[in-house]
């Protein structure tokens, strides 16, 4: 397995389709394009001392490059927070070099003297990725190779560095997307940061899916809302406090005036009940879907659906709507169980820690193995016990693998609504 499988087949399926866009510097790249632009600075990686591939920059063209480059290349993606400290920066460089960088041109004088770090602008990079230039040899297809190192927040100490193997993501994306699914007038807005697993997931699944992708690299309402209309988007993935300010950016209007935006997804944090509910007033024809997911389960592991959104809206009950603020239900692939302070499998329902497994999960940390795992190959998603699930049907039991999800954005048509609803938490 590795992500440039993904690439391949786009490539070969739609080369002429655009596939990035950067409005910012109204710049664009063909699925064909990206495909020869990460194989050229494959080349040129494997020409250098680099291990690490990382990047250190808003969303822009060279996101996707790099990305596929480091997996053709067979060295670890790392995508770092632009918003740290230089030195926090410094100290995350330190454990991944030596590197090859690529940062903002204003950045760039500052690492020019950092020992083990060979640095490049972005305008640099993606001028020197498109030339023409030698076809590096085969990708690795090794399934344990390291794809992407993701460092974590580090709200609980040093930043730790999440693991994602080839085998995490490209599980992920063949179990939750379907290919070449999207028509050529499908567009993608993302502006969730590159550094976020949200944002890799995102590459990957709309080149999978052969979407054009619309990139903004500086988040505010009235941009997303600029571009979500001159760019005809159709889906969308938005964390709540920026779909908080859509709605505010959208005040006084009764309706949105997207009749394009097909499908608008969110995550990444807990939903306000007022502002979902204003979202739906706002874009009645779109589709919503929560997504949750973490950078240790390559992304989305349960949905609450488009059907489950309109049935707690529409509803008088109290129990229903809260539907709005649950997580739903797993992805297909994914088993949860419920469990006790004692690790004692719980019933549904019940409340306790959530783990979860999968073949997209991957609950490793770089120099710390698996420590996350339980002796029966659960991740211990301590995170999850504090959101809300509701019951596929009366006869889910703990351990269970759902059979029934829909990816955000993907093409697989949602449920029927579940009979019941227990929230835990």
């Amino acid at each position: 397995m590795n992500i440039m499988m993904l690439l391949e087949m786009a490539a070969s399926g739609c080369p002429e389709r655009v596939a990035f866009v950067d409005p910012e510097i109204d710049a664009s790249i063909s699925y064909q394009e990206l495909f020869d632009a990460a194989g050229n600075m494959a080349a040129i990686l494997r020409a250098t001392d680099a291990v690490r591939f990382a990047m250190l920059d808003v969303s822009n063209i060279g996101i996707p490059i790099g990305l596929f480059a480091s997996g053709w290349a067979g060295i670890p993606y790392v995508p770092l927070n632009y918003r740290l400290t230089d030195p926090e920066i410094e100290n995350l460089l330190d454990r991944i070099t030596p590197a090859y960088l690529v940062t903002e041109p204003e950045r760039v004088a500052g690492f020019h003297d950092r020992k083990g770090v060979q640095v490049s602008s972005r305008t640099d990079f993606v001028a020197l990725a498109r030339e023409t230039g030698e076809t590096p040899d085969a990708w690795s297809m090794d399934p344990e190779d390291t794809a992407v190192l993701l460092f974590t927040s580090g709200t609980t100490g040093a930043p730790k560095a999440a693991v994602l193997r080839q085998k995490h993501l490209v599980s992920y994306i063949l179990g939750s997307v379907e290919f070449m699914g999207a028509d050529d007038d499908e567009a993608a807005l993302v502006c969730v940061p590159p550094y976020h697993i949200a944002g890799i997931a995102a590459v990957l699944s709309s080149v999978y899916s052969g979407r054009r992708v619309v990139q903004l690299a500086n988040f505010s309402a009235e941009k997303w809302v600029q571009l979500a209309r001159d760019e005809k988007i159709t889906t969308a993935f938005v964390v709540p406090t920026m779909l908080s300010r859509i709605v505010e950016e959208l005040a006084g209007a009764t309706n949105a005036d997207m009749p394009h935006l097909q499908s608008l997804s969110y995550g990444g944090g807990k939903m306000p009940l007022s502002v979902i509910q204003r979202a739906m007033e706002l874009f009645p024809g779109t589709d919503f879907t929560n997504a949750y997911g973490l950078t240790e389960t390559s992304s989305t592991i349960t949905v609450l659906g488009p059907d489950e959104h309109r049935l707690a809206s529409a509803s008088d009950e109290e129990d229903i709507q809260r539907r709005l603020v649950s997580v739903g239900v797993p992805l297909p692939g994914i088993e949860l169980e419920i469990r006790d302070e004692e690790g004692g499998v719980q019933p549904a329902g019940s409340r306790g820690e959530i783990y979860v497994r999968g073949e997209q999960v991957s609950g490793e940390y770089e120099g710390r193995g698996n420590e996350e795992f339980s002796e029966r190959e659960f991740y211990m998603n301590g995170a999850l016990s504090k959101k809300e699930l509701y019951e596929e049907s009366r006869e889910v039991r703990p351990g269970a693998s759902s059979t029934r999800g829909l990816r955000p954005g993907g093409l697989r048509p949602p449920p029927p609504t579940p009979a019941g609803l227990r929230p835990e938490g």
